[in-house]
């Protein structure tokens, strides 16, 4: 029989306040993640360079993909640009498909003790966050060597704040539903794989505007550049890689999507909670 986690049990048997569960659950994350590992913390910095040097050589060196231009032309690496949405990709990602797990692996604990689910989810999300500063810091890094750095720096932490609070949302949504059917897991890495590439990342936006390209009728301009995702990626690309304060409109479309999205989400996550333990 499931017992309830050390870390936890006291905090769930003393109905501790909401964000005393959510940092319980938050260092429970911390600690289990990479448990066993022989390189531990470090797959945090491996997985993402691997990532970006297989697509840094795929589309820089065998498709010839031009780097946008940078203020100071000193940063006009392919690698760099890539690096620059790849951080905010991987934690908008992380977050939404780590939402189904984090959900799964409280539920012993949930049929046994009643406590607010979603403070398991939020602590996963937190975790994630501590996880890209890591990249963030190897980004930083670069962009110090290559002598591209400014102020708007500072901004790429609110921007990766917006992107788990959006990616916090749609996690709540389908953490639910994936409770009920196991096939939205399954379709949630299809729809994140065609997600991808309707981002800024592994192209520049401007690509999309040449005479050359064949969209098949599709306003392919208009879907990337409107794509939720694509606003804090091309705010992350603003920011870090050209050194710009992102545009009104930009801003306020990130923090539109920043609030409503968990607002929305946490509103489905409540409704559905009670009936979350017998689908589970």
């Amino acid at each position: 029989m499931t017992t309830v986690p050390p870390m936890i049990r006291p905090v769930v048997q003393q109905r501790s306040p909401f964000w005393l569960l959510v940092t319980s659950f938050f260092q429970r994350e911390v600690r289990a993640r990479y448990k066993r590992s022989l390189l531990g913390w470090m797959w945090s910095l491996i997985n993402p360079l691997s990532t970006v040097l297989i697509y840094s050589i795929v589309f820089g060196v065998f498709l010839r993909t031009a780097p946008p231009t940078t203020k100071n032309a000193s940063a006009e690496l392919f690698a760099v640009y890539l690096f620059a949405g790849l951080v905010g990709w991987n934690l908008f990602a992380n977050v939404v498909n780590g939402s189904m797990d984090w959900l799964a692996g409280v539920m012993d604990l949930r049929k046994k003790v009643f406590f607010p689910t979603e403070t398991a989810i939020l602590g996963g999300t937190l975790a994630t966050l501590v996880q890209t500063l890591f990249e963030v810091a190897v980004l930083l890094a670069i962009m110090l060597a290559l002598g591209n750095i400014s102020f708007t720096f500072l901004l790429f932490f609110p921007i990766l704040l917006g992107v788990a609070s959006f990616g916090l949302g749609i996690g709540l949504v389908i953490s639910v539903l994936n409770a009920r059917f196991r096939d939205v897991r399954y379709l949630t890495g299809i729809a994140l794989s065609l997600q991808f590439f309707l981002v800024p990342i592994v192209y520049p936006i401007g690509l999309l505007d040449g005479p050359d390209i064949d969209t098949y009728g599709l306003p392919a301009r208009e879907l990337v550049a409107w794509n939720p995702v694509s606003q804090f990626v091309q705010g992350a690309h603003d920011v870090v890689y050209f050194l710009e304060v992102p545009s009104l409109g930009r801003c306020l479309a990130m923090i539109g999507y920043a609030v409503v999205s968990p607002t929305i989400g946490l509103w489905y996550f409540r409704k559905r909670s009670m009936a979350i333990s017998e689908e589970l």
